[in-house]
């Protein structure tokens, strides 16, 4: 049952629903209109900033492509991660110099009762997030992540989905035709997941409700995430004979 959230030293009351509940480790997420019924709180990991008040577009554009694959059928908390210093001019949102935030984003999210979490980072293997993605999986929790967009034939992340394995899964993008984006990293291995969906020129909303389109594995990252926690939703309430 979730009916508390903790945010910023206030407890913020969610309603007990038998909906998945995603968590989505970004730079935030604006309460946009798409958003407002499936937005149900949000952690500062990097700071006390205001709630829903996002400085870059990134996570919100990421939690609308989830929110329509899902169809508005899981409920979305946002877990805030970017720096609070901001991005360097050579570098692209959300990022964190340092691994402590998104590993605790994660442990969060665990501690939440989440059923998916979603990565649209640019992540390379680090020991405490690889264990960290290890404690989610373990229990039972599906763990999305972005391949990275350098164009490489190895995502910097392999070691986060074997520690995950099966449940964390490597997302690279496509095209809207299902060609791999040339930006993409590709696989190299067969000993951990990968699969491609669209992240090139995708559709979504920006942190001010504007109308936008996104490009990367950050943007396929989220269509990955709906679709599995849909499928664990269906396969569950096969099981409990209710579907």
């Amino acid at each position: 049952m979730r009916l508390l959230l903790f945010l910023f030293g206030l407890l913020a009351s969610v309603p007990v629903s038998a909906r998945p509940l995603v968590a989505i480790v970004d730079s935030g997420i604006s309460r946009t209109p798409q958003l407002a019924n499936v937005l149900v709180g949000e952690y500062d990991m990097a700071g006390k900033r205001p709630l829903y008040h996002p400085r870059y577009d990134h996570g919100t554009m990421v939690a609308t492509i989830l929110n329509r694959e899902a169809q508005g059928a899981v409920d979305i908390v946002s877990i805030r991660i970017d720096d609070a210093a901001g991005c360097p001019s050579d570098r692209s949102p959300p990022c964190q110099p340092s691994s402590r935030p998104i590993v605790a984003a994660i442990d969060k999210a665990v501690s939440l009762g989440v059923d998916a979490i979603n990565l649209s980072l640019a992540l390379a293997d680090d020991p405490a997030i690889t264990d960290a993605v290890r404690r989610a999986s373990d229990k039972g929790i599906i763990v999305v992540m972005a391949a990275g967009n350098d164009g490489r034939n190895h995502p910097d992340n392999t070691a986060m989905a074997r520690a995950g394995f099966p449940r964390a899964v490597l997302v690279g993008a496509t095209d809207e035709a299902g060609n791999p984006w040339t930006g993409s990293n590709r696989p190299d291995a067969d000993d951990y997941l990968y699969v491609w969906r669209r992240g090139v020129d995708v559709p979504t909303i920006s942190a001010t409700g504007q109308r936008v389109f996104g490009t990367g594995t950050s943007f396929a990252a989220p269509i990955e995430t709906a679709r599995r926690v849909l499928a664990k939703t269906h396969e569950m309430a096969a099981l409990a004979g209710t579907h």
